[in-house]
C-alpha cells in the first residue's frame, strides 16, 4: 500500500536520520538555488512541508511542498523529490488529495527535461511555462 506521510516540523531532524537527508541530492540538482542544509532549516521552521513516501513497511522516498498562492489560484508545488525505484507516480493520487485538502486548484513541479518527459508520460502533468535564465 502507497501512502504520503506528513512530516510534521517538530520532526525534520528525526527524519533526516530516518533518509530525508537523501533530498541533498534533489537540492544538488537546484543549479545553487537551495542546499541540503538550507532545506532542512526551512522545512524546521515550518516554510516548507516534507512528506515521506512508504511503501508497505518501507520508505520508498521524501518530497518537500508548499502552498502558493497565486492571484488567480492556488497551488501545492513540488519543490524537491527524491525517490529512486520508489515509482512516484503511484503517490501522485495522494499527493492531489493533499492539494484539495489545502484548498488548491493545481499540482504543480519545476523539473528537467527528463524528469519533466517521466512526470508527462507517468503522472499527466502538461507545461504551463518554461523557466529560463542568464547569470549575471
Amino acid at each position: 500500500m502507497s501512502r504520503l506521510i506528513v512530516v510534521p516540523a517538530t520532526h525534520i531532524d528525526r527524519a533526516w536520520k530516518e533518509g530525508a537527508h537523501r533530498l541533498a541530492e534533489a537540492c544538488a540538482t537546484s543549479g545553487g538555488e537551495i542546499t541540503g542544509d538550507q532545506l532542512k532549516m526551512m522545512l524546521s521552521r515550518g516554510e516548507r512541508i516534507l512528506v515521506r513516501m512508504d511503501e508497505g513497511a518501507e520508505i520508498v522516498g521524501w518530497a518537500v511542498l508548499g502552498i502558493e498562492q497565486l492571484p488567480n489560484m492556488r497551488a501545492l508545488y513540488v519543490y524537491e523529490l527524491w525517490a529512486p525505484g520508489g515509482h512516484f507516480e503511484r503517490f501522485v493520487d495522494e499527493t492531489k488529495a493533499l492539494a484539495e485538502a489545502h484548498g488548491c486548484s493545481a499540482l504543480r513541479c519545476a523539473a528537467k527535461p527528463a524528469q519533466a518527459r517521466l512526470y508527462k508520460r507517468l503522472a499527466g502533468f502538461a507545461p504551463v511555462y518554461e523557466t529560463l535564465e542568464v547569470q549575471l
